[in-house]
This record gives structure tokens, sequence and C-alpha cells, in this order.
């Protein structure tokens, strides 16, 4: 899978079965010393002794590194203390994010992660919510996953959701077995704390799609599921919704008083006929897009 995010007009563009592992401090060397000469190790030490400066910012300092590049070390190493071991936990290795933070997925999808941080605060008591939207697409669900995956190994709690109806695949992508979801939540046919389980991913927990129901397209427009997972106990600061490839009618219900939509097309095979009506249907109910992502 290839993606491309771009800005869209409304945008700025360890439990069980967790991989054991030390804890990286900030200090700790992310350099590899072998790979400066004997000279450049020799000034580091020298600035060390100067000035009582880190190895990783005495580097930086002496220009022998890119900061921006350093940058990218440290949230690497961060986030390796919440990788886990999908044979251990059940989750499914197309959640790559999950457990190879090297993957050209988990990267690409770091990138888009940053760029919605420009736009999304999670350090608010709100909860941010995030609408993706396939047209003539199938590859939400996977995309959903890893996005999640990758924003609860910022530390923050946060869920998962699967409205994508016609096709749910969140529970089987994270391992896990839920009776109760999202029509439960449309419904009131259940306690909404009753509808949230806890995934093997630090920090991320599920609301899986839920039992079939009847009158669908009623039942969304009707309720909020937006103000029903802002009214879920648990102090989560952001939720991931897959919204499938769906009608545009129920993906723009859905999505209603979502913080926006991420579109999800495919060269050569998304009509473009299809973005537009549901651009208009988002419109007109005042959800922002946020970008888009090309996922082939």
């Amino acid at each position: 899978m290839r993606l491309r995010s771009s800005s869209g007009p409304a945008a700025a563009t360890p439990g069980d079965g967790s991989i054991p592992r030390k804890t990286h401090r900030a200090d700790a060397p992310l350099v590899d010393a072998t790979a400066l000469s004997e000279e450049d190790r020799d000034r580091i030490a020298q600035y060390q002794t100067r000035t009582g400066a880190s190895f990783n910012t005495a580097a930086i300092d002496l220009g022998l590194i890119d900061p921006d590049a350093m940058r990218q070390a440290l949230m690497r190493h961060a986030e390796a203390g919440q990788l886990i071991d999908p044979d251990a936990t059940g989750v499914d290795r197309a959640v790559v994010a999950a457990y190879a933070p090297d993957d050209p997925l988990s990267i690409k999808l770091r990138e888009l992660r940053s760029s919605l941080l420009t736009v999304l605060d999670l350090n608010r008591d709100a909860l941010s919510v995030v609408v993706l939207a396939g047209c003539g697409t199938d590859d939400t669900a996977g995309v959903a996953a890893n996005l999640a995956t990758l924003f609860a190994q910022l530390g923050k709690p946060g869920i998962v959701v699967d409205a994508n109806f016609d096709a749910p695949a969140q529970d089987a992508l994270f391992g896990v077995a839920a009776d109760e979801g999202a029509t439960s939540l449309l419904t009131g046919g259940s306690v909404r704390e009753n509808c949230v389980v806890e995934t093997p991913v630090p920090n991320l927990d599920l609301i899986a799609a839920g039992a079939a129901i009847s009158g669908l397209s009623e039942a969304v427009e009707r309720v909020s599921l937006v103000e029903q997972l802002r009214a879920l106990r648990g102090g989560y600061r952001f939720a991931i919704v897959d919204a499938g490839n769906q009608p545009a009618d129920i993906v723009a219900a859905i999505a209603r008083g979502a913080d926006g939509v991420l579109l999800l097309a495919e060269r050569r095979q998304t009509p473009m006929e299809s973005v537009r009506v549901l651009m208009d249907r988002l419109t007109a109910n005042d959800v922002p897009v946020l970008g888009s992502v090309l996922v082939r």
C-alpha cells in the first residue's frame, strides 16, 4: 500500500504480550559512534567536558547530525516502548504500526499523524474525532487501525471505532471479541461503556461495529455517533472512526459533529463523481475535510 497525504481545503494540511524493552532516555546516545570519525568523537567528548551537554546535544550543536533526524530517532525510540508482539497478542500483522515502526506504512502514517496534530489538540479535556471515509476503496480498515495505533503510541488514551457497517474488520484486526458495538450506541441498546473493549495496544480501546440493525440510515441520522463517543467516560483524547466505503449519506451522518474527515482514494479507481457527492454531503453537515490519502 502506498500512501500520500495531502491537505484539504479545511486543514493545514506494558500489558500482557508487550515486548519488554529498556526505557530509552533522551540523553542516551542515539548516534552510532562508530559511524563518526575519531576526530569527531574527540570533538564531542571535549564539548561535553566543557558544557556538560549530552552526547546527542553535543553532536547536534557541533553540526555532526541533523536535528530533524535526531527528533525522528527520539520519537521512534519512545514509541518502541509501546510496541507489541503480534504473535503473542493476536493482533493482525496488517497493523504494522503496532510492531514495526520502520515499516514504510508506519513511516507514511506517522507523517499523516503529524499533519493531523496541527489541527487536533490531544492535551485538551475533550475528544478529538477523525473519520476515515473510503471513496472507491476498501482500505479504510487497515489505515484506521494503524493510524489509531500511532496516536495511541503518543501516550494518550483513545479509541478506534468500527462504523464500517458494510464490512466490519476492526475486531479481527486487533484480535478481540465484542458482543456490543457502534450499533448499540445508535439504538441505545446498551450502556455506552459496555460497548468498549480493550485492545492489546497500550492506550487503545475498541468499539466494534456491533450487531446488524434494520433501518441503519435512519439510525445514523437520528442519533449522532460522535456525540455518543464524546459522552463516554474514560478520559479519551482521540477517536479514529472507520466509516468504510459506504453510501455518502451514511458516511456524512456518521461524521456529523466530528473534527474532520480524511478521504481515502485509489488512483484510476476512485470515480470523481463519488468524491464530489461525498464532499457535498459533508459540507451540508458542516463537517470539514482534513485532507485526502492516496492508498494505491
